[in-house]
């Protein structure tokens, strides 16, 4: 408690403690608001897309690297880039009491139909695969614009997709879990599509590439209401990929992740456990959806066994799948993007 003295007791301390006073009267609103601000934070329902806006404009196909022009024929890329027929969105959406960035490709005129919807689950890490525009050219490592392409020509077969560049972004980015509570911010996009009065709730499906295939298994087994789903060069073992991907478990050195050493919650004596519970091949029973799995002889990003060793086990729970090897193809399998979109959306649509 504060005691104000008296004149005997010192002027100055007096007048202290009555600045003190009110400094404290002037503190408790400031105080106020911002507990009002943490707590309707906090009350944001999950899936909730606070803000969206339009998708810088894909650069022009001349600025591309050596990459880009071999990921992309000049006509297939050109027709994203000048296309009128979809608005391509930058969002914004509640995921566990956070603002995770997402992208979001809708119809301009939606008419009175409502359009199936297609979940998109990326690779990389942290912002490594981020399908956002960051400002930077899209060249090098930075492969956003051609991932853009790439779904709106899926989109452009009738669906509305939507996809998550999952919470670990900024000052957290380096701290990804690859598959531990981010999968939160996947299965959150299914509320975010039920709230668009354009979208069929009934027909939801997941595309995943690489490690969003691993990401689409995770969303799978915990019940997320889908159709289907198809995997484009997912990892299915984690730990036999590790080895041979031994960057993944760098106590330091990657500019775009910390290891998984440093990021899953007690490696040291949880290692085994993290690796199986990322690794859908061990838990094929609970996968309760049609997946088609695609990948390449050739990948030399994710190994072509991590593919076959999935479909034997789905194969032994006697569940739904179909597999499809390329025979020479790279990691997001580019030189077969039609008959690789046409399977896809196939198998979509003989499961509405």
């Amino acid at each position: 408690m504060l005691r104000i003295f008296s004149d005997s007791d010192g002027k100055e301390e007096n007048a202290m403690r009555k600045r003190v006073i009110r400094g404290l009267f002037l503190l408790f609103p400031l105080l106020a608001c911002a507990s009002a601000l943490t707590a309707a934070a906090a009350q944001e329902p999950d899936g909730l897309i606070l803000s969206s806006r339009a998708r810088s404009p894909l650069p022009a196909y001349e600025s591309l690297d050596d990459f880009g022009h071999g990921y992309f024929p000049r006509a297939a890329y050109e027709e994203t880039r000048t296309q009128t027929q979809f608005d391509i969105l930058e969002i914004t959406y509640a995921s566990d009491g956070m603002h995770v960035p997402g992208l979001l490709i809708r119809p301009k005129v939606t008419g009175t139909r409502k359009w199936p919807a297609i979940i998109f689950n990326r690779g990389g890490n942290g912002e490594l695969g981020s399908i956002r525009d960051n400002g930077q050219p899209c060249v090098g490592m930075n492969t956003s614009c051609l991932d853009v392409a790439d779904l709106y020509l899926i989109a452009k077969a009738g669906f509305v997709v939507i996809a998550s560049d999952y919470r670990y972004q900024g000052p957290t980015v380096k701290r990804d879990e690859w598959g531990g509570v981010e999968v939160d911010d996947v299965l959150n996009l299914v509320p975010a599509l039920k709230s668009l009065d354009f979208v069929d709730p009934e027909r939801l499906y997941m595309l995943g590439l690489s490690r969003g295939g691993t990401m689409t298994y995770l969303a799978i087994k915990r019940g997320i209401p889908i159709k289907a789903a198809a995997v484009i060069g997912g990892v299915t073992d984690v730990k036999a990929w590790v080895d041979s991907r031994p960057e993944m478990n760098l106590v330091s050195g990657n500019p775009f992740i910390d290891g998984f050493r440093n990021t899953w919650p007690d490696f040291e004596h949880r290692a085994e456990e993290g690796y199986r519970a990322r690794s859908a091949v061990y838990w094929a029973d609970q996968i309760n959806v049609p997946v088609l799995i695609l990948h390449s002889r050739t990948d030399r990003m994710v190994p072509v066994t991590q593919a076959l060793r999935m479909a034997e086990a789905l194969q032994e729970k006697n569940k739904v799948f179909a597999l499809h090897i390329y025979e020479r193809d790279g990691h997001p399998l580019p030189q077969n993007r039609e008959g690789r979109n046409r399977m896809i959306v196939d198998w979509f649509n003989d499961r509405r």
